[in-house]
């Protein structure tokens, strides 16, 4: 299976030392890095992988010889009294596996170990893309108050003119007071953004279970950007790693139902050993050979579970797929949305919005327009900034989601 761009991100990112406790910046090849290294959940694989393994080394195992002793013939009565006519037999067994047992069982040990290590991989996509993600929503909240600081300070410049008008008696002081009262709101605003900003700084720091030792993301949301193609997508659905996690469990489910059909046929035991006649002073050989009759087959039951389980991994195989090519088409038919409605705000919208209220401030220096129209062209240009952010940030968490549900590269590392 192809690596995303995650595990890329890692490798390169190995020739480059990670960001101290001094830093405040924080790159996201250095988050991705260190959720590699120290997610809770992804070492937890580590454990699980090797227990696997010790798995395999148990299905190796081959039953020990036995060694067994019998005395018979003594301690009783009449010519049986004492020990003089007693024999003692001494023998060696050995149980023989039939029908490949060792061999199918080891087989189905290795394929545990085989699907815990791809789940591992594929779990790993998934906590690298949630990473991910938090470190643009922290990016797209850091525009955001810079969004914010911008209005303020155009609120600020906008006090000025108005003590200015007030100044030469040509609005009342109501104006400036209105005025106030919409920048401590604009304040208001910014504290709360700061504190959303520390929360998700927070929840970032938790994918590797560190400490909150930066105080900012260093990035940006990258345009113009090529979008994934219709096609392309819908054939990385036949490697998305739930679609892929389906085949792991079909392949394991039949190995096991190999290694129980082979656990129904009967083993064999054979011993040779020796037994020795105290009454005549002889030894003679002896020769076991032993099984089980098995009138029923004792997994019955367990073979029954593991048919029905493979054809409910089938079902699902065709359904799962199905259902992820149409998650898929909606995120690309999202992905298209977005961007032809960035596209309008940065031809028409914004450019709109920013001559509204520069000719407006123009004309309340003059006096030809109100303080409520120059505020409302403000709140027109702010709220067009805002929604610029929100529609980059919704184009790259598509492009996440797209990544985290098909395995495969679409975005590619920002700097």
């Amino acid at each position: 299976m192809k690596y995303l761009y995650f595990v890329a991100a890692f490798c390169l990112g190995a020739l480059v030392p990670v960001a101290t406790a001094a830093t405040t910046d924080l790159k996201l090849k250095e988050a991705l890095q260190k959720t590699i290294k120290n997610n809770p959940e992804l070492l937890e694989y580590d454990y699980k992988i090797r227990a696997a393994g010790a798995l395999i080394e148990q299905a190796e195992f081959s039953a020990n010889p036995r060694v067994s002793a019998e005395i018979e013939n003594f301690a009783g009565s009449g010519r049986l009294e004492g020990i003089s006519n007693s024999q003692l037999t001494v023998s060696f067994s050995q149980l023989i596996e039939l029908g490949d047992k060792r061999q199918l069982r080891v087989k189905a040990a290795t394929e545990k170990e085989k699907a815990q290590r791809a789940e591992f991989e594929y779990r790993q996509i998934e906590v690298l893309a949630e990473t991910t993600q938090r470190f643009y929503d922290i990016l797209k909240l850091q525009q955001v108050a810079h969004t914010s600081e911008r209005q303020i300070q155009r609120t600020e410049r906008l006090i000025k003119v108005a003590q200015e008008r007030v100044e030469a008696g040509a609005v009342p002081k109501s104006e400036v007071i209105r005025i106030k009262l919409q920048l401590e709101r604009q304040y208001a605003f910014s504290d709360e953004l700061n504190g959303k900003l520390k929360k998700q700084q927070a929840e970032l720091a938790s994918m590797w279970a560190g400490e909150l030792n930066f105080t900012r993301v260093s990035g940006d949301f990258t345009f113009p950007l090529s979008l994934p193609e219709k096609a392309n997508v819908l054939s990385a659905v036949n490697r998305a790693p739930e679609y892929l996690r389906l085949l792991d469990s079909e392949q394991l489910l039949q190995a096991q139902a190999r290694a129980l059909a082979a656990d129904s046929k009967s083993d064999i035991t054979v011993g040779v050993g020796a037994r020795y006649n105290n009454e005549f002073d002889d030894v003679g050989l002896i020769v076991q050979a032993s099984m089980p009759l098995q009138f029923t087959d004792p997994n019955v039951g367990r073979i029954k579970q593991s048919r029905l389980l493979h054809q409910s991994i089938l079902a699902q195989q065709k359904q799962v797929r199905q259902q992820l090519k149409s998650l898929a088409l909606s995120l690309v038919h999202s992905l298209q949305t977005h961007q032809s409605y960035l596209q309008k705000i940065n031809q028409r919208l914004m450019p709109l919005s920013e001559q509204l209220l520069e000719k407006t401030q123009q004309g309340y220096a003059r006096g030809t327009h109100s303080l409520l129209q120059v505020l409302d062209a403000q709140t027109e240009l702010a709220k067009i900034e805002y929604e610029k952010i929100s529609r980059q940030h919704a184009i790259y968490s598509d492009i996440i989601e797209l990544e985290r549900m098909t395995g495969q590269p679409f975005l590619g590392v920002q700097q």
